[in-house]
């Protein structure tokens, strides 16, 4: 026992030999109705510190030694620091006044060093503002190569932001419902803003990549290797497909075939294990031509390898930002008994000895399930955004009260999942594709901030075609418009919307594609040859420059 003592004492011993420690304390939060962000604001900064290898969040169990206690001054902050084990102790304040958040963030080391944070923002720019300071966290204290020129950089554009509207400037983009373009296809201004120009391949601000020999049913683009660098992954129907951008193409680096029987659902990344590397989660079915049951692989991607982070898992796997913090969590379901979900719901998904167990339900909608959903924040409070299963959207209260639905459907995609209507024990072996029911899985929804105010909106993409309007079956589409749309109010509005894209949109995505420091919006893309050339579809990735570099 003395032993044991002398260890639980000494926690920041160990970590010294390594990593340096840092102890976040639960925000002090002003006023009952926002009490629920004290450990939320805690675990975001958690995250948003951590340098894998440099520095390291002290364990909460030794934080909750602290108990309710908040430093007074840099010797109470210090003799925290030993209760707890750390070499640097974070504390904050947010105050609450009408529209507005008053952020105070406080550091301290073993040597009494204070650094002090703050910042007012509306309520709605809370979770940006929490960003910053821990990037100024980074920069200041933690002294992270690279983040000096970043932080600058981030500094210029706020100004920059404050003078513009939040729609980013692309001559593929028109503004609202009225066509007008914020900038020309040339990138100078337009002749009359109420042109609509089409633009083409060689449009500044957008870059198409070669085509690639197959169908695609999914896309990511992450640092998979932990080196700042973004390579891409593609889904065709049981492969997957690595590149990286290379002198302005996409760069072949290996593939892997996960077998005939499997039939690839959705692909998403995170990191799971705070390494600095992003693993890459596949949901799929196996044997999707009988009894089909769900399959998620993860996977780490290394020069082009995959190897498996952990045995494949019996359930649906997907990656959602949920609140308060609206950091992106694995979330799960399993499989009905004669449903493709369960009733039971989703729940975010703990991962421990090798396995991804059930943690906290989701409160959501009864239609919802491990795909077709979003949270989009909105002010101090969200919205539970769903696709139902003709694709239309419905948006729900945190109380899930319905408060606006659009009979236009969003994100229509191929990807289908069978309804199995037969009793229990009168499997015949043999299925009637002609009577079958399928559920198509809509394609993820992206909720984003362009703005220095926090604004959100969600990026969906809206399918053009005749032909899927007549036959329920036929989800090959032969354009559509990445639209940006924000809640009014009232319902969902239209912000600004991308010009026709050819061919059938399969999967969207914002990040830095090109490694270039400045984010895009990323669309991957079947080219279309009609109804009897579907056998001849390639992939195609596009992506759009954006202004806004969030």
């Amino acid at each position: 026992m003395m032993l044991l003592a002398a260890l639980l004492s000494l926690p920041a011993l160990a970590l010294a030999q390594g990593a340096r420690s840092y102890a976040v304390l639960p925000f002090k939060i002003s006023g009952e109705k926002y009490q629920y962000l004290s450990k939320g604001a805690q675990q975001m900064l958690i995250s948003r510190l951590a340098w894998p290898g440099y520095f390291e969040a002290a364990p909460l169990a030794n934080v909750e030694r602290a108990g309710t206690r908040f430093p007074a001054g840099p010797t109470d902050a210090v003799s925290i620091m030993g209760l707890v084990g750390s070499e640097f102790l974070m504390a904050g304040k947010i105050d609450f006044q009408d529209t507005q958040a008053s952020v105070t963030l406080n550091v301290w080391d073993r040597k009494g060093q204070t650094w002090t944070k703050s910042a007012q923002v509306p309520v709605e720019g809370l979770i940006p503002v929490l960003e910053r300071l821990s990037t100024e966290v980074r920069t200041e204290v933690f002294k992270r190569p690279g983040e000096d020129a970043k932080a600058l950089e981030r500094k210029d554009m706020r100004k920059d932001q404050q003078s513009k509207a939040s729609t980013p400037r692309n001559a593929a983009f028109v503004v609202g419902d009225t066509g007008e373009a914020p900038v020309g296809p040339s990138g100078g201004p337009v002749m009359n803003p109420q042109f609509r120009y089409e633009g083409g391949a060689e449009t500044p601000g957008r870059w198409q990549s070669q085509s690639l020999r197959f169908p695609s049913v999914g896309m990511v683009v992450a640092d998979f290797q932990g080196d700042k660098k973004n390579r891409v992954v593609i889904a065709s129907a049981h492969k997957l497909h690595a590149y990286e951008f290379f002198q302005n193409t996409l760069k072949p680096l290996g593939e892997v075939d996960l077998g005939p029987r499997i039939k690839i659902l959705r692909l998403s990344t995170i990191d799971i294990n705070r390494d600095g590397r992003d693993e890459l989660i596949v949901s799929a079915i196996n044997d999707p031509d009988g009894n089909a049951e769900p399959r998620s692989y993860v996977f780490n991607v290394m020069n082009g390898k995959f190897e498996q982070f952990c045995e494949p898992q019996k359930m649906y796997l997907n990656v959602v930002r949920t609140p308060p913090t609206f950091q992106p969590v694995v979330v799960g379901q399993r499989k009905g008994y004669h449903s493709p979900f369960e009733e039971a719901g989703v729940s975010e998904m703990n991962y421990a000895d090798g396995n991804f167990q059930p943690g906290r339900r989701l409160r959501l909608p009864s239609i919802a399930n491990t795909f077709n959903f979003s949270y989009l924040p909105e002010g101090n409070t969200y919205k539970v955004v769903v696709l139902n299963e003709y694709s239309y959207m419905k948006v729900y209260t945190p109380d899930l009260e319905g408060q606006y639905s659009q009979e236009d459907g969003y994100n229509s995609s191929a990807v289908y999942l069978v309804i199995d209507e037969r009793l229990p024990g009168m499997d015949t072996g043999v299925r009637d594709s002609g009577v079958e029911e399928f559920y198509y899985l809509p394609m993820r929804m992206l909720p984003v901030s362009f703005d220095a105010g926090g604004k959100y909106e969600l990026l969906v993409n809206k399918d053009i075609s005749v032909a899927s309007q007549i036959f329920k079956k036929f989800r090959h589409f032969s354009q559509g418009e990445v639209h940006s749309l924000f809640w009014d109010g009232v319902g969902m509005s239209m912000a600004w919307k991308t010009r026709r894209i050819k061919g059938t949109v399969v999967d969207l995505g914002l990040g830095d594609l090109k490694n270039d420091g400045s984010k895009q919006l990323i669309v991957c893309l079947n080219t279309f040859s009609g109804a009897v050339g579907l056998s001849n579809e390639k992939t195609v990735v596009v992506t759009y420059d954006l202004d806004a570099k969030k």
